[in-house]
């Protein structure tokens, strides 16, 4: 068993100290809110600008996945692996280089909670392939370290948030299905009063696919509750099992996705690729208002993850256990005639998890497994938080965070063919201390001007640290940026029109840059890269009375534009002729230009309209901008109907498609230094493509959900 080393420890008993919260939102905090389609925008102090979905949004679409609806959120691009695995999601233009040794699919640079729950492991590594999106309610994304209470990640944090049972009892069985064998299933009971609230649902997902080996199924089982303790006391709990399992089809080239053929890699389909997972996700919360002005939020939380993954050329088998303890006093009251709300808090979490796997050419069958490692991995923070309201509607938002990250690993190899030791070997990163400022002026109750100033960082992957001989290198930094904001936003005409336009500037220094020499890839502190941009997003409600046939209609944009560039970029840190520099070139996978335009409709009788068309550019996939793929646009649509009757019975029936139009795009894109030396590239490398088709057609589905109240 391998143990945190003593400053970690020594750090725990600190943190528990201050009553274990899970909270994020600050007691009694005056927020404001303007509601957007599409993008929720929170004007909360002292963030400003978070965006936001509400479970209308997230209705948008079909609900069985996340990336329609996340990106509409400007300054946010969702890709996945599979349709519906391997999720990554990159916030203003920001991920860790990806190439060689470090992954090209699941999420890096940023964290992700459910329920305050982190998915984000203690390694900095976020699998979403397990998390049941259709029973979310909200979604809040915070963009870059402009959040001091979640660490300063510097791509940001995603919080997911299920929904809330309805008042009462009900029973509730959903059906949908869809486009190349999708069944969706959702079967829930819960029951609700005003102290408390229980649900529990059960959802089985499948799905053929659209080209061999792209299978999907997924099981989840969900049990949930809050129940009042006492007059001034809550607690919270939360608890799911998951089962998922994708195939993996693989990559492939421009030749068959231009010519849009639905072909697999031939190595993925020798070795029955795929992806399947079993976890569990636990947590307790217990929120208690100590006094008028102060309350704390406390929870423990735990999760497990047994992952087994044979792809193209190997196989990876992960067991993972993590576990932590969160915990923020919240204070609203006066600093002499100055209102203040504030928030005072802290984080630890562990992962413990033992990898075996293999790297080899040709397909199966393996000869025994030349690997096995055991690592764990701790991260904590200390955060606080301050808003003062001024004279004159001026707020003013200081915050700092305190950021440690530790790793060890003990690799006992049972083949001599790179090296064979038990040592463990430690990597321990000194506190980070990352600030942060905001001030916002505003001009009445209809607009305002902000700007906000934040620091943040994002320690190396354990995989980042480890090469691929099995050397552990403890030189490795982190990763840190500075991002500068400036917006305005407002409501005009009796709050039917809503806008925001934000500029941003994140500049990250120190980053993470993959090096391969002498067959040897390992990662080094290389880089810098800026990311420059603004997002715009407006809505007009153009018809809202109920008593009119067309009830409600609503129609929303959302933009963005990035300026992303590598400063300084090499292929390597020899600094040798056969040094390739990257540096002035546009950053690979993030496209200048994104935006959505929607339409929402609804009638008084029941019937309903949404429609939402994408576009988004052209983007380089290898670092000396050689390779690009062409922009695309997507149109969705979907009508539905819902009706009460009976007294006790609600009815939600819809049909809908997605790329209406059939447009040939990707689930994601993987990237590399040039074209024969793309992670996955054609003409090197291992062999395969760098492409993750989309289905080329129309995809379709139908919904049915009856609900029965007791």
């Amino acid at each position: 068993m391998i143990r945190p080393p003593i400053r970690i420890r020594l750090l725990l008993p600190a943190v528990l100290s201050l009553a274990l919260p899970i909270a994020a939102s600050a007691q009694g905090a005056d927020t404001t809110k303007q509601s957007l389609p599409g993008v929720q925008i929170t004007a909360s102090k002292p963030t400003p600008a978070a965006g936001e979905l509400t479970a209308t949004d997230l209705a948008r679409f079909d609900g069985v996945g996340l990336l329609e609806a996340i990106n509409t959120i400007p300054g946010v691009f969702m890709q996945t692996r599979t349709p519906f695995g391997g999720a990554r999601i990159t916030l203003r233009g920001y991920y860790p280089s990806t190439s060689g040794n470090s992954p090209n699919s699941n999420g890096l640079g940023y964290q992700v909670f459910l329920n305050g729950i982190p998915i984000t492991d203690a390694t900095g590594t976020t699998v979403l392939d397990d998390v049941d999106y259709s029973t979310l309610g909200k979604v809040e994304v915070i963009k870059g370290p402009n959040s001091s209470r979640y660490g300063s990640f510097i791509g940001g944090t995603v919080n997911l948030m299920t929904a809330q049972p309805p008042a009462g009892d009900v029973f509730s069985q959903q059906l949908l299905s869809g486009t190349d064998g999708l069944l969706r299933t959702n079967t829930s009971y819960s029951h609700a009063t005003d102290g408390s609230n229980f649900m529990i649902n059960y959802g089985h997902q499948g799905y053929n696919g659209f080209r061999p080996n792209d299978f999907s199924g997924k099981e989840y089982l969900r049990v949930s509750g809050d129940f009042k303790a006492t007059g001034n006391q809550n607690i919270s709990t939360y608890f799911s099992y998951n089962r998922s399992n994708d195939g993996l089809s693989g990559e492939i080239d421009t030749t068959d996705f231009y010519n849009r053929r639905a072909v697999s890699d031939a190595n993925y389909l020798a070795n029955n690729s795929h992806i399947a997972v079993t976890s569990y996700f636990a947590g307790v919360a217990d929120r208690i208002q100590i006094s008028n002005s102060l309350s704390n939020q406390s929870s423990v939380f735990g999760s497990g993850r047994v992952e087994d993954q044979p792809f193209a050329h190997g196989l990876t088998d992960v067991n993972q256990v993590n576990f932590g303890a969160r915990s923020a006093f919240d204070w609203n009251g006066m600093w002499g005639s100055v209102p203040v709300t504030g928030s005072f808090g802290g984080m630890i979490q562990q992962s413990n998890l033992t990898s075996n796997g293999v790297f080899i050419t040709p397909a199966p069958p393996y000869p025994e497994r030349p690997s096995d490692s055991q690592n764990y991995a701790v991260n904590g923070s200390i955060f606080t938080e301050w808003t003062f309201t001024l004279p004159d509607q001026w707020l003013l938002g200081v915050g700092a965070s305190l950021n440690t990250a530790d790793f060890a690993t003990r690799n006992m190899l049972k083949s001599s063919q790179v090296f064979d030791t038990t040592a463990t070997i430690n990597k321990a990163f000194s506190g980070v201390f990352l600030p942060r400022a905001s001030l916002q002026k505003s001009f009445g109750n209809d607009w305002s001007l902000y700007a906000t100033y934040s620091t943040g960082f994002a320690p190396p992957l354990l995989s980042q640290i480890i090469s691929n001989n099995g050397a552990v290198d403890t030189s490795l930094k982190p990763e840190h940026a500075t991002q500068y904001e400036l917006g305005i936003q407002g409501s005009w005409f009796d709050h039917r029109l809503s806008s925001q336009l934000t500029w941003f500037d994140l500049d990250n220094t120190d980053k993470l840059v993959s090096q391969t020499v002498s067959s040897v890839t390992s990662t080094i502190n290389a880089g810098e890269q800026k990311n420059q941009g603004f997002e715009f997003t407006t809505s007009w409600l153009a018809v809202n009375d109920k008593s009119m046939a067309l009830s409600m209609l609503r129609p929303w944009i959302s933009y963005t534009y990035t300026d992303a560039k590598y400063v300084s970029f090499f292929s390597d840190a020899n600094n040798t002729a056969a040094t390739v520099n990257f540096s002035g070139n546009q950053v690979a996978r993030v496209p200048k230009t994104m935006y959505s335009i929607g339409l929402d409709a609804a009638t008084n009788i029941g019937f309903y309209f949404n429609s939402t068309y994408q576009y988004v550019d052209k983007v380089p996939v290898t670092f000396d901008n050689s390779t690009w793929m062409k922009s695309y646009s997507l149109l969705d649509a979907k009508i539905g109907y819902k009706t009460m009757f009976g007294g006790h019975y609600t009815l939600d029936a819809f049909v809908g498609g997605t790329n209406l139009g059939g447009s040939t795009y990707y689930n994601a894109i993987f990237v590399g230094p040039n074209y024969k030396g793309l992670a996955q590239g054609p003409d090197g490398g291992t062999g395969d493509g760098y492409i993750l088709p989309a289905p080329y057609a129309a995809q379709y589905y139908m919904n049915l959900k009856l609900s029965y109240k007791f």
